[in-house]
């Protein structure tokens, strides 16, 4: 039986990555999740992802295992012994570890927290995969990364290639770089099978209504004037945007056909970026919906810089690597805008705080 550990479970890319996983494989789930109340609609993703799963006829009984814990927090000797239990005798083969604090406003407006908890929490999940190790080893640990530790990608080019130099621009991203950084140490040290993933822009259902796409189906729906970022017109905030389905895609992909590197002389670990393969700005993604939707767009122009310090004015990653491992995303930008529409027009109450 091959088992799979995904931090995160109950999270926006979290809970594609479950309903990807379950529907597509026959692999053993175990989900971290603190299920923290400010952790919004948590629980209502993975109860929507098993619900729909079921529905349809999939088998997920006896292929799911949740636990509760809050990985800024060391994990417990008792923990550690229930989930060996629960193993009985087997191990964990991948560890897909995608928890984090990823709100970029937050993390300038109280740097200290997001720092902290992401720091502890890389360290507390390497930590049990040395311990995991030493208990029937893992073959894997997929640690998930953001464009983001690259920093701006200036306008025009290609964008970062792998083993680009890392120069975050907000406390967020730096706590991803170090995430990368104290991972890469532990691949060196302890000999773990690190593999690293650098994800663009990630958009599809059930996702924080404080974020672009559904914020700007709020905005068209309601007819109210929508904030668009840039530097001022033909320079607007430019993002490559990426179905969570088509990420959760690659990283079993990655999980199934990709060997880690251990360390050697002038080695490092692999480095995957998944990208979209859609670049736009974001007011034509706004435009985009609002034809789809049949509605106009209302919005003004302004400067980036002068409402979030650290802006990036643009993300761009180059996915050589993944691409020459073969992998081809399911889904194309059309299809994923057409679903999530439908989605969410099926399922407004996504569309609102909750």
């Amino acid at each position: 039986m091959t088992r799979v550990l995904l931090t995160g479970i109950g999270g926006f890319i979290g809970s594609h990555t479950a309903e990807w996983i379950l529907r597509n494989t026959d692999w053993h789930l175990i989900g971290f999740d603190s299920w923290k109340a400010s952790h919004k609609a948590d629980r209502q993703r993975l109860t929507q992802v098993l619900d729909s799963l079921t529905a349809e006829g999939v088998d997920v009984a006896g292929r799911l295992s949740v636990y509760r814990w809050d990985l800024a927090e060391e994990f417990s000797e008792s923990f550690k012994n229930k989930l060996l239990g629960d193993l009985d005798g087997g191990s964990v083969d991948y560890v897909i570890n995608m928890a984090s604090d990823s709100h970029v406003t937050r993390s300038i407006t109280d740097p200290g927290n997001c720092w902290l908890n992401n720091c502890k929490l890389i360290y507390n999940m390497l930590e049990l995969a040395r311990w995991l190790s030493e208990h029937g080893g893992i073959k894997k640990f997929i640690q998930i990364s953001t464009d983001e530790v690259y920093g701006d990608a200036g306008w025009d080019g290609p964008g970062h290639p792998e083993w680009d130099t890392i120069l975050p621009s907000n406390p967020y991203s730096a706590s991803k770089a170090a995430q990368e950084s104290l991972a890469i140490s532990y691949w060196r040290t302890y000999s773990l099978p690190i593999i690293i993933t650098n994800t663009m822009n990630v958009i599809g259902e059930m996702q924080d209504p404080e974020k672009f796409l559904p914020k700007a189906l709020v905005k068209i729906n309601s007819e109210e004037e929508m904030t668009i970022h840039g530097d001022g017109p033909g320079r607007i905030a430019k993002r490559v945007w990426l179905d969570a389905k088509n990420m959760a895609a690659a990283l079993t992909f990655i999980c199934k056909n990709v060997e880690p590197e251990m360390y050697s002389l002038d080695s490092r670990p692999k480095r995957f970026h998944i990208v979209g393969e859609t670049e736009l700005d974001v007011l034509a993604l706004a435009e985009r919906l609002a034809e789809k939707l049949g509605k106009d767009l209302k919005h003004k122009l302004v400067r980036g810089d002068t409402v979030r310090p650290g802006y990036d004015r643009r993300y761009a990653l180059v996915d050589n690597n993944l691409k020459a491992e073969g992998f081809v995303s399911p889904f194309s930008f059309d299809d994923t805008l057409e679903r999530i529409i439908g989605w969410y027009t099926e399922h407004p109450e996504w569309l609102w705080d909750y």
